[in-house]
């Protein structure tokens, strides 16, 4: 009989309640003196994707693999078998209704049994040699089930073949809408005979977070069993396993992700300036975004790791924010994190500061054509979530992980 290793699947009560944080977090954690598990150790597998990335393959082919899992094995440098493996199946448009019309003129289990075996081949690729596989779910409850592969449907597939499968649900701090956003998965979950194993309370408000326990253990040791105990298939309710806390800097975005929303406008006419190895030095995190059309007279107001915004003809302040970038790196070890030169076609550096900006290379430096209302404001609106190369916000995840998370088995 195949022995497998111990398999951690992750699941959120919706899409964006932290499912992928949480797995950057679990395998953060496993990596820990406490877990004692190395990295060569460690598997992950996001069996059912919806959002896709076009990844290039070595022998110069390419594949569509789910964003979520690009985003995890290129961060936390896990074993890849392959992105077929690690993403077996690609929810795309137009498979709903393909499915829905093969199926109904056939077998529908022949169609989820196809879908369930290279899941299954797919997990045993992954699993071997590795002491522990983190799963990945899906959406919601309902995702995958109209060809029987919702994440219940893989979690009582793996639990069949044997594998010992530990199932965390994720779901956003509160009291009543935490309660609200659980019920549905336990009841779903629970008439499918697919056990939950532990619960994870996300972006819990810091100061809120022992209120927030007090009513939220007392609702499931005292108050749940009683309304709903019999609807659970004789499973025990899962405890509450940690509390993690809103990490507000997963909201701010890096110069290059900026820079990769402005490159998909088609007015923007990017240019990068400076530094050469651009992407190397534009992954620090922005946490402000300041103005600046004077020489002097500014500085006490920016300060180190905010991105600094100019007309591309205000040479002399341009010039400026760059002394003043070299002044918070000698005094604070940290500088800006960005410059941005707006109105790039009414005008143009002098030569003298394009050749001083060239000089620094730490200080990712880029020109648009847009003005300087325009950039703040498509900033403001601009959609920040994890990136591949976001390896401070990993680092700071791993570590809130292992503060927070009280067990894994």
């Amino acid at each position: 009989m195949t022995s497998y290793p111990r398999t951690i699947v992750v699941l959120g009560t919706a899409r964006n309640v932290g499912k992928t944080i949480t797995s950057l977090g679990i395998i953060g954690k496993l990596l820990s003196p406490e877990q004692g598990y190395q990295l060569e150790e460690i598997g992950y597998i996001k069996p059912v994707g919806q959002q896709t990335l076009t990844v290039d393959l070595e022998n110069g082919e390419h594949i569509e693999a789910d964003k979520d899992a690009v985003v995890i094995t290129s961060l936390m440098n896990t074993d890849n078998p392959g992105y077929e493996y690690i993403s077996p199946v690609i929810w795309r448009g137009g498979l709903t209704a393909n499915f829905i019309d093969e199926a109904s003129k056939g077998d529908p289990i022949e169609g989820q049994q196809a879908l369930m075996l290279k899941i299954r081949e797919a997990y045993e690729r992954v699993a071997a040699g590795k002491r522990v596989v983190v799963v990945e779910g899906t959406g919601q409850p309902g995702v995958g089930s109209v060809a029987g592969v919702s994440n219940a449907d893989v979690i009582n597939m793996l639990r069949s073949i044997g594998v010992p499968v530990f199932v965390i649900l994720v779901t956003e701090g509160g009291i009543g809408s935490t309660i609200d956003e659980v019920w549905p998965y336990l009841m779903a979950m629970g008439n499918m005979g697919t056990r939950i194993d532990g619960l994870v309370i996300n972006g819990v408000i810091p100061d809120k977070v022992d209120k927030i326990r007090h009513y939220l253990e007392t609702y499931y040791d005292r108050i749940f069993v009683p309304l709903y105990g019999r609807c659970m298939c004789s499973q025990p309710v899962p405890p509450i396993i940690g509390y993690v806390p809103t990490i507000s800097e997963l909201a701010l975005p890096t110069m290059r992700l900026i820079v990769e929303d402005f490159a998909g406008e088609r007015g923007s006419n990017i240019q990068l300036i400076a530094p050469p190895d651009f992407n190397s030095q534009a992954s620090r995190l922005v946490k402000d975004v300041k103005v600046i059309n004077l020489r002097y007279g500014y500085e006490r107001f920016v300060l180190p790791g905010d991105m600094v915004v100019a007309g591309i003809n205000a040479n002399d302040s341009v010039l400026s924010v760059v002394m003043h970038h070299q002044r918070l790196l000698s005094q604070h070890g940290t500088g800006l994190s960005g410059l941005i030169l707006s109105c790039r076609q009414v005008g143009g550096l002098s030569q003298q500061v394009y050749n001083e900006l060239l000089t620094v290379q730490d200080l990712p430096t880029i020109a648009l054509d847009y003005d300087t209302a325009e950039v703040i404001q498509r900033i403001e609106h601009l959609s920040v979530k994890m990136q591949p190369y976001d390896v401070y916000k990993r680092d700071l995840i791993a570590e809130v992980y292992k503060q927070n998370i009280v067990r894994l088995e």
